[in-house]
């Protein structure tokens, strides 16, 4: 038994399963007192087994461990990842949910979450007679292939999306040419602009509290009026005829001039209702008026907050781009941008005439560039070298694919950070991951030399349509590059204009004189 080979083997995957661990620390559970180490625990073992995926394509070229251990490594992997998104996950994501919606007992939502899983199997399988590129079930339903292939399309897709993504606003952000100069009068402006906001926001708030203390003295004053009425009426039967008698005379003496005060006060009440229609009259309806106007400034807050950061990031990149490293970036910049422009080309090609996936792309690559710079003069052992190459190429592919996915991630996770659902989300990104990790697999084997396929396609099902799997990516990817590259293009443009013409602040002229100054 390859004993060394094994505590490899061990040694990555406890690696990975920890560097998952971490990430997840970091990324989410940073700033949440909230923490259900089983959903990390779940996240980390999808990790792990999507690391040892690549790993194991890495041991393959390498020779590093026994060929019957790497199989068994090899189908271990495979199964436990479609265990896991077919059956763990789930299973456990409607269990939690459930279990957080009301008051059931632990069976009942025990026989629920079996039920949820049930039909989502069967959709699953149901799914697949709808997605192209899945094979017939001539030798069963529950066959390896058959999950495999529906769990690589769907994969498929959204590799496609971000890799679409990714190849367009990578050297977007890298090429100082897209990059906008911002001044510092610009921040000081919307500095003032979020300040202002916040102390209307402040005061409304102050006014808020003081509606509520009014609405309590007048509900204490009804209070004792109604006391005061109910002790008069007790003494009335003594002196009330007496007085009463008064207040008729009173009213007699008056009756010259009461006529006319009555009619001027009816005419003040009716004139100051025509004044008051359409504004708050009560203390109760101020708070709703003030309470909406809160609303509205907080959200205003929030956006200015975002441009403002926005404009800071983007004065940093201007700042940058003077310095020897944004320099660095500008040119890694052209390159991938004549890197993204090849990858069209090559993924609209291939969409065209069909993608040859017999020939070993890097040994190709290799064997004409020494043909095109030595004229033949050069003698290398191309397959041997390619070796090597191709496990720099995978690695370099692989790191940067799994770079930019958890890069995502983790811009989705500041969005729901401090939500209640943020274990929620942890499964179906851990769900999510899985698939991606599937799919990569099957395009990355493209890469891969012929001699070094068969652990893989065995653990796989089998011989699958890999031709329509890289048609989809294609496709996909062409559409997703273009549509990222129209967003960024109107981007740019709306960027042109200057915000601080559309800031409603009267201080503007003052700002760019500074500047100016």
């Amino acid at each position: 038994m390859d004993v060394l080979g094994l505590a490899v083997a061990i040694l990555c995957f406890s690696s990975c399963f920890l560097l998952g661990w971490w990430f997840l620390n970091r990324s989410l559970y940073n700033h949440l007192e909230e923490r259900d180490y089983q959903v990390q625990a779940l996240w980390s073992t999808v990790f792990a087994l999507s690391c040892n995926f690549i790993s194991l394509v890495l041991f393959e070229i390498v020779n590093v461990m026994d060929p019957g251990l790497r199989r068994v490594a090899w189908y271990l992997s495979v199964y436990g990842m479609l265990a896991l998104l077919l059956g763990v996950l789930p299973y456990y994501h409607s269990y939690r949910l459930l279990s957080c919606a009301g008051s059931l007992r632990r069976g009942h939502v025990a026989v629920g979450a079996a039920l949820f899983w049930a039909a989502f199997i069967y959709g699953f399988w149901r799914l697949g007679t709808y997605l192209p590129g899945v094979p017939p079930a001539t030798e069963g339903v529950f066959r390896m292939k058959q999950a495999i292939s529906r769990v690589g399309v769907m994969g498929t897709w959204m590799i496609a999306v971000l890799s679409g993504y990714a190849a367009v606003s990578f050297p977007y952000s890298y090429l100082s040419l897209f990059v906008r100069p911002v001044e510092a009068f610009e921040i000081v402006a919307m500095e003032e602009q979020s300040r202002q906001a916040q102390v209307m926001c402040e005061e409304k708030r102050r006014r808020i509290e003081l509606a509520r203390q009014e609405m309590e003295r007048m509900a204490e004053g009804r209070k004792g009026l109604g006391l005061g009425l109910g002790l008069g009426l007790v003494g009335g039967a003594g002196g009330g005829g007496n007085q009463a008698h008064q207040r008729l005379l009173a009213g007699g003496g008056a009756g010259t001039g009461g006529s006319g005060a009555t009619l001027t006060s009816r005419l003040g009440s009716v004139v100051g209702g025509l004044m008051s229609w359409g504004h708050p009259t009560t203390p109760a309806d101020t708070i709703r008026v003030l309470e909406a106007e809160v609303r509205s400034l907080e959200s205003l807050h929030k956006t200015l907050a975002v441009e403002l950061a926005e404009l800071k990031s983007e004065r940093a990149r201007a700042l940058e781009s003077r310095t020897l490293a944004g320099h660095c970036k500008n040119a890694l910049g052209y390159a991938m941008s004549a890197y993204c422009v090849y990858k069209m080309y090559t993924s609209l090609k291939a969409l065209i005439f069909g993608e040859d996936l017999i020939s070993d792309t890097v040994g190709s690559a290799l064997s004409f560039a020494l043909r095109w710079v030595s004229h033949g003069s050069i003698n290398v052992d191309v397959q041997l070298l390619s070796q090597y190459l191709t496990l720099a190429f995978i690695g370099g592919i692989s790191a940067m694919s799994l770079r930019g996915f958890l890069k995502n991630l983790r811009k989705l996770f500041s969005f729901v950070r401090g939500a209640g659902t943020a274990s929620s989300l942890v499964l179906l990104l851990t769900q999510v991951t899985g698939f991606y990790a599937v799919s990569s697999l099957l395009l990355i084997r493209k890469n891969v030399p012929l001699e070094y396929r068969s652990g893989m396609d065995a653990a796989m099902g089998g011989q699958l349509d890999f031709q329509f799997f890289h048609r989809w990516f294609n496709g996909l990817f062409l559409a997703s590059a273009l549509l990222t590259l129209l967003l960024l293009y109107g981007q740019y443009q709306a960027h042109k204009y200057d915000p601080l013409e559309m800031l409603p602040t009267t201080n503007n002229s003052y700002y760019k004189g500074s500047s100016r100054r």
